[in-house]
């Protein structure tokens, strides 16, 4: 196993466990709600935006990279592996993936946000999409990158959904993912150990770290962090002003030169005041960003932006500037960390200032 891939499977771990223990605080004694963490934050925004939103289609998209995978194989497209050895790397992932997700599931026993079972984290639905994404990345990458950002979307939105359907909180979503991906690495690597070069397609190239900053790459990611309100504490008391959100972002970049260029952003948070109480901002900006490689995976990014929020019927400039830190983990994919500053103007004695940190996931190419 190539060292770049021990190193994905590390990362994909030490993030699981990193998901269980600082967004899960209240696992040990899981049979109520989650109390004012990013997970509630979240799941107010749901509620003030879509309270009654309640489409299944989850179920089916969940499965839709398997469909194109086993599609493409059934066509004749050539994949890395032969049948039998593809359905064998298929079966070791997906035991790996249910074994971890059930001994979690009733181990744990979360009560789920709509409050109808203890079987919330993490994300089955979610585990089951990145996983057959992974499959369809696995076989497909070296052919397209555009079959994995496709298989990769379909998971995303099918955990997205599951937020959008009041069945999972963000940490159960962001929890199957890694379960997901993790699974078919270990099984793959299972496989590989088993067969070595066996039943492996003549014509594949197990492509290598080609990630080159003297290109320019165009970036799309969604995101997910918490606000926190600046400003005094007796404001927050008396609701003048909010404590906290919780925020929902996609962002896109698109590169002049190498490594600077323009950068937009749509969001939209929650905004929790003293009596959990909520209403949501909505904000689009654009402005610019910079980036600096380096130690070959890792990237930060530095962005200023203007725009517009909107906020408890009221619209005001919206004035943003932040960083984030970035870790390639592939060709076309890589996982940020950002810390963000925004003040929107709604009139000249009113401002809502915050400082938003959070995480984020992207395709690039």
């Amino acid at each position: 196993m190539a060292l770049s891939n021990i190193m994905k499977l590390l990362f994909i771990f030490i993030f699981s466990a990193f998901l269980f223990l600082s967004l899960c605080p209240e696992t040990a004694n899981a049979q109520s709600a989650p109390k004012q963490n990013i997970d509630t934050d979240i799941h107010a925004l749901r509620n003030e935006a879509m309270p009654s939103f309640r489409w299944h289609y989850d179920d089916y998209l969940q499965y839709a990279p398997a469909g194109v995978l086993i599609g493409l194989k059934a066509c004749g497209y050539e994949s890395r592996s032969s049948w039998g050895r593809m359905l064998v790397s298929d079966a070791f992932s997906a035991a790996i993936m249910a074994a971890a997700v059930n001994g979690i599931k009733y181990s744990i026993r979360r009560l789920r946000p709509d409050g109808s079972t203890h079987n919330s984290f993490p994300s089955g639905h979610t585990a089951t999409a990145f996983m057959t994404a992974t499959m369809l990345h696995k076989e497909y990458e070296w052919r397209s990158p555009w079959i994995s950002i496709a298989g990769y979307t379909a998971a995303t939105v099918t955990g997205v959904s599951r937020i959008f359907n009041n069945r999972h909180w963000i940490s159960d979503v962001m929890a199957g993912a890694a379960i997901g991906i993790g699974s078919v690495h270990l099984g793959y690597f299972i496989t590989d150990k088993i067969f070595k070069d066996k039943h492996i397609s003549k014509n594949f190239a197990d492509l290598e770290y080609l990630y080159d900053p003297s290109q320019k790459h165009y970036v799309a990611e969604i995101m997910f962090g918490r606000r926190y309100i600046l400003g005094k504490h007796a404001e927050k008391q008396n609701g003048i002003l909010p404590y906290r959100g919780g925020l929902a972002g996609i962002q896109t970049d698109i590169p002049i030169i190498p490594g600077t260029g323009v950068t937009a952003r749509a969001s939209a948070s929650s905004m929790t005041y003293s009596g959990e109480n909520a209403s949501n901002l909505y904000a689009l900006s654009a402005g610019g960003f910079w980036n600096l490689h380096f130690a070959k995976v890792f990237e930060i990014q530095l962005r200023a932006a203007a725009g517009c929020g909107w906020f408890s019927g009221h619209a005001g400039a919206d004035l943003s500037a932040g960083a984030g830190l970035s870790l390639i983990t592939d060709n076309n994919f890589k996982v940020k960390a950002f810390a963000d500053f925004e003040s929107i103007c709604f009139s000249r004695s009113r401002w809502l200032s915050s400082v938003t940190v959070g995480w984020a996931a992207a395709w690039f190419w």
